[in-house]
């Protein structure tokens, strides 16, 4: 707490704008993809479902497969189109495109990992043959799965891919300025290389099946900062700060996205049902 007193406030509101930044970004990312399959969703509308999905996805057990489902879910289809298994498509490709930026934090962060040259040459060597096989199963699988339902690869496909790769790549940029400004407020200065290593710690954690990470992700982001030389209670201060925009504000933004999406009007209906079925004073007595 007598750390957290300290921190710069014009810092952690820069670190709340980047995350921000971020989320609109994701959903300009997926919208792109929605965009080349037939959907006419405006930005705002991918924005609110993706949000909402954030939501759900940090508050359930069903984490990222109930937040996929959620924005698959509230994404608006005038007349049916596109068909749900497109927007179930171009979910699945949006999540596919941050790969690129895991490379991209993976090969920043190495200086700071320190790989040892067999895990390295093993990451390259798993890279190069995903970069060879790539076309060939493209090739061969990728007209199979437009037979089996044209709505899945729209021809625009391709142009959208690599641009939804480039957003990828900025989203994945934004998430090491988020965490070089969180250090800022407290003083300490991560280089990019230092702050990716974080956010892939951050990363691997989420992996253990706990809703949103919580106690596991928190714990990694404390050990990280102390394995980068930070004292304990500044290691504490910068992991609650994080952890508060990532996870706090990223719930509280989601929260009012599936408010605005459609839960208050659900709240309305849930209200005149009950007034409907409360008992008159007349009837009462």
């Amino acid at each position: 707490m007598a750390v957290l007193r300290h921190a710069n406030i014009g810092f952690v509101g820069a670190a709340v704008a980047v995350d921000t930044m971020s989320l609109v970004l994701m959903s300009f990312r997926w919208r792109l993809l929605l965009r080349s399959m037939g959907s006419g969703a405006s930005l705002w509308d991918a924005l609110l479902a993706y949000s909402s999905g954030v939501f759900v996805c940090n508050i359930t057990p069903a984490r990222t497969l109930g937040g996929d489902a959620c924005r698959a879910a509230l994404i608006r289809r005038p007349g049916g189109v596109p068909t749900v298994k497109a927007v179930a498509a171009s979910v699945a490709y949006d999540r596919m495109t941050d790969l690129a930026g895991f490379l991209l934090l993976g090969v920043l962060a190495a200086p700071t990992l320190q790989p040892t040259l067999p895990r390295w040459t093993i990451l390259a060597v798993v890279a190069l043959a995903a970069v060879v096989a790539a076309p060939p199963l493209y090739r061969r699988f990728g007209p199979r799965l437009a037979e089996w339902h044209p709505g899945l690869i729209s021809r625009s496909m391709g142009a959208s891919l690599i641009a939804a790769v480039g957003c990828s790549l900025m989203i994945w940029s934004l998430d090491i300025t988020r965490l070089m400004l969180v250090g800022r407020a407290f003083g300490v200065r991560f280089v990019p290389g230092q702050a990716a290593a974080v956010s892939l710690m951050r990363l691997a954690s989420a992996l253990v099946p706990v809703p949103a990470g919580i106690g596991v992700v928190d714990g990694a982001l404390v050990a990280a900062f102390v394995w980068l030389g930070l004292p304990a209670s500044s290691a504490a201060a910068l992991a609650i700060v994080e952890r508060a925009i990532v996870y706090g504000w990223g719930t509280a933004l989601g929260a009012a996205a599936l408010l605005l999406r459609g839960g208050l009007g659900a709240l309305r209906k849930a209200r005149s049902g009950a007034a409907a079925v409360e008992p008159m004073p007349d009837q009462e007595s």
